[in-house]
This record gives C-alpha cells, sequence and structure tokens, in this order.
C-alpha cells in the first residue's frame, strides 16, 4: 500500500513539473491558442460595460474573425499579443487592455532594453537609462533598433495602447513610459540591442550593442506610482507662492495620510497667506477617488459633488462634498499633460467644468468619464496571457465637458533646448503668469 501510495505522489509531483514547463513555454499550438482567443473573445464580449461606445460592433467584429483566421501555426506568447493588443486596444476603455504574464518577461530576467527615452516632435531622444552607466549619451536620438527603423517600432506599439475614448495624448505618454516593456511585447526578447543613434548636435550616425537590463530594474521604475510615493510641497514666500506635486492618487491604503497631507499643506498656505499654488499633476495616472476628492474640496469655492451619481462604494462622493477649513481662495496654476488618466482625468473635468483656475501644458490622457470596476482581471488558460476589462462606468457630476481630453488654457510646447538644458518650461510658464 506504502509503495502505491508513493508511486502516486511520484505521478502528481511528474505532473506538476510538466504543467509547470508548459506555463514556461513560449510557443503554443494553433489548437490552445484558438482556445483561448474564443475565451477572450467572450470575456469582452459578456463582460465589458460599454463596449461599442467608441468602435462599432460591425468593426470589432470583422477585428475579431479577421485576427482569428490569423491563429494557423505554432505562435510564441509575443506574436499573440499581436494578434490580441490591437483588438482591445481599439475598444477606446484604458482600463480594457492585453497584458503579458509575468513569466514571459522572466524567461530572459535580464534582456529589456535598457534606455529611458522622450518623444519630442517626433524625435526620440535617451534621458536616462536602467543601468548605472549611461551607455549613450543624454540627448542622443535614436534612429534604428537592431535594424528596424524606431518610428516603425513606435507605430506598432502604439496600436496595442489602450486609451479611454482612443485618446492619442495618452497613447503617446504610454508609449514612452513603458517602451521597454512594450518592445518585448511586439519583439521578444532579443539576446542583444544594436542601436543607430546620433549624439547631441552630431550629423554622424554611430552604431553600438548596448547592454541589456533586468525586468526588475524597469517594473520598478515604471510602476512605482504603486509604492506609496511621497507627496511634495514647497513655498516660496517671497513670490507668495506655493507648489504641490502629485504623482498619483495610488493611496488606497493610505487615505488618511494623504488627507493628513492635504490638511497641513493648506494649512500653511493660509498661515503664510499664500495667493497662488501651482499643482502639478503630470504623469498622474489616477489613483483612489476619495484622495482625489480631498484635493478637491480644498479647491472648491462652494460644496460641489464628484461623482455623478452614487456608484457602490463611492455613495458619499454622489452628494455635495464640504468645504474644509483652509480651503484655497487663491489662484490655482495646474500643470497637465498626456499621462493625466482615470482619476486624474475625472478630477481635471472637475476643475475645468468649475472654472477652478488655470491649466497648463499639454492635453491631458483622459476626461470626465472611465471604466473600471472590480473583479476586472481575466487570464487566458493557455498562454496565460492577462485581459483587464472595465466592467462599470464612473463619471464626474460635470456637463458639456470633452470625452477625449482636458485642453490647457496655456499650451507649452517643449523644445529640443529646453530639454538638453534640463529647463521645466512647464513650471516656469505657471510662474510667469504669475509674475504678469
Amino acid at each position: 500500500m506504502k509503495k502505491i501510495i508513493s508511486f502516486i505522489v511520484i505521478i502528481i509531483s511528474l505532473a506538476g513539473v510538466f504543467q509547470s514547463l508548459h506555463a514556461q513555454t513560449n510557443s503554443f499550438s494553433p489548437t490552445l491558442l484558438q482556445e483561448d482567443f474564443v475565451r477572450f473573445r467572450e470575456i469582452l464580449e459578456n463582460e465589458h460595460c460599454c463596449l461599442y461606445e467608441y468602435t462599432s460592433k460591425a468593426e470589432l467584429d470583422s477585428l475579431f474573425d479577421a485576427h482569428y483566421q490569423l491563429i494557423d501555426c505554432e505562435m510564441t506568447r509575443d506574436d499573440f499579443f499581436k494578434l490580441l493588443a490591437p483588438i482591445t486596444a481599439r475598444i477606446g476603455c484604458m482600463h480594457t487592455a492585453t497584458w503579458m504574464p509575468g513569466r514571459f518577461y522572466i524567461t530572459k530576467p535580464n534582456k529589456l532594453f535598457p534606455l529611458k527615452l522622450k518623444l519630442i516632435n517626433e524625435q526620440v531622444f535617451v534621458c536616462g537609462s536602467y543601468l548605472k552607466n549611461m551607455e549613450v549619451p543624454f540627448g542622443s536620438i535614436i534612429s534604428e533598433i537592431n535594424g528596424k527603423p524606431i518610428g516603425i517600432i513606435l507605430e506598432k506599439i502604439k496600436k496595442t495602447i489602450s486609451a479611454d475614448a482612443n485618446n492619442p495624448y495618452f497613447v503617446e505618454a504610454q508609449l514612452i513610459k513603458r517602451f521597454s516593456l512594450s518592445y518585448a511585447n511586439i519583439y521578444g526578447l532579443p539576446e542583444e540591442y544594436e542601436i543607430k543613434y546620433f549624439k547631441p548636435n552630431s550629423l554622424v550616425a554611430e552604431v553600438k550593442n548596448i547592454t541589456p537590463t533586468s525586468h526588475e530594474s524597469v517594473h520598478q521604475d515604471v510602476f512605482s506610482h504603486f509604492n506609496n510615493p511621497e507627496l511634495e510641497f514647497d513655498l516660496d514666500t517671497n513670490n507668495s507662492t506655493a507648489i504641490m506635486t502629485i504623482s498619483t492618487f495610488v493611496y488606497y491604503d493610505k487615505v488618511d495620510y494623504f488627507k493628513s497631507f492635504m490638511d497641513s499643506c493648506f494649512l500653511l498656505i493660509n498661515e503664510n497667506e499664500i495667493r497662488n499654488l501651482i499643482l502639478d499633476l503630470r504623469g498622474n495616472g489616477g489613483g483612489d477617488p476619495f484622495c482625489a476628492s480631498i484635493l478637491f474640496s480644498y479647491l472648491l469655492k462652494k460644496p460641489e459633488p464628484y461623482y455623478s451619481k452614487p456608484y457602490s462604494n463611492y455613495e458619499t462622493l454622489a452628494n455635495p462634498i464640504p468645504l474644509p477649513n483652509n480651503n484655497f481662495k487663491g489662484n490655482l496654476y495646474t500643470l497637465i499633460d498626456g499621462s493625466c488618466g482615470s482619476t486624474n482625468g475625472h478630477f481635471c473635468a472637475l476643475l475645468k467644468y468649475h472654472k477652478i483656475g488655470k491649466f497648463i501644458g499639454t492635453p491631458s490622457g483622459a476626461s470626465y468619464k472611465c471604466n473600471a470596476g472590480k473583479n476586472t482581471e481575466f487570464r487566458l488558460q493557455n498562454s496565460q496571457m492577462i485581459i483587464t476589462i472595465g466592467r462599470s462606468t464612473y463619471a464626474v457630476a460635470v456637463k458639456n465637458i470633452p470625452k477625449t481630453a482636458i485642453l490647457p488654457d496655456i499650451y507649452v510646447n517643449e523644445t529640443l533646448d529646453d530639454f538638453l538644458n534640463h529647463q521645466d518650461v512647464f513650471l516656469e510658464k505657471a510662474f510667469e503668469q504669475i509674475v504678469h
């Protein structure tokens, strides 16, 4: 009896090993991928709250059918990703997207593209590195990666990025922020990266093999907003100006900390008789509505609701929000860019609707509504590809606001010289408004 039990244990253990090996593979048969694709379509058609708001049913059906027909041979995960992600991207919902499973990156954990990039006037510049050593000078222009023109690479990646109302500013912002991960999603994890580039102020192209970086270093940087970064606040008493930097509203488990910070900041503003507040929301992709509503309450002139109706778990935000002590009565200048998404889109829409201050920067990445909700993540059985969806629509209490983007009152056009000289032209433009 003991021998039989031991034999069964061995069989179960071997089955676990084979299952683990299958889960780690990066190549799949047409049958397995067809099963996943059918499930992928079912999830979107049955679970999404408003699948056809920005792309018609006929167009999506055609896309589903055409991409299914392409599954006629064995594929790698990145090949399969290129079939799924353009479909989720076309839906026009930033919370509905296709994601590679983490196991894809850890099959070659140290083979990601190592450079941080910046896009100015459709040219791609080096602005940093995930490695300790900068192997390419700051400000260099990238023209090719592994023999492919950078323009073609960017266009392929853009087609896989989801954005509310297909907002092009959000797509462009995410394209650069997540470039190393997105490149791997499209082109896999090559052993080396050969780049063609031009050093600053040089017309001579150079070619160089650069050292790949780790998945961990990229992931920590790209998703740093989930680590509750410290909120920032500075007083410039000479100019009677305060600068508040809110890089994220992702403080779901630290709402008390967020509220305490706001209380202390606006107390100082009141005590020092500060007349101007620069609110820097650049790069803020959203987060907890309760946090955004706390900041909103300090900027209101009279009590106003946050949400248009009482959504589950946020019922109180449909009621007029009481004004706290020390609410701000001065001049507000809000810095925005294409990264402003989700809850930050909500927040900016409320400021725009109630005519609170001026927006400075570039168009935002979102507006007054977005789709989200609970239990929004699904994993396809064979490829383990992750599909996130928006199951409910959340809209703030505004009217006649565009769905696509919040436009700045004062546009900022960052030039190459600004970038090379490390000038913060957004902040400079805000101070210009204060001076005049």
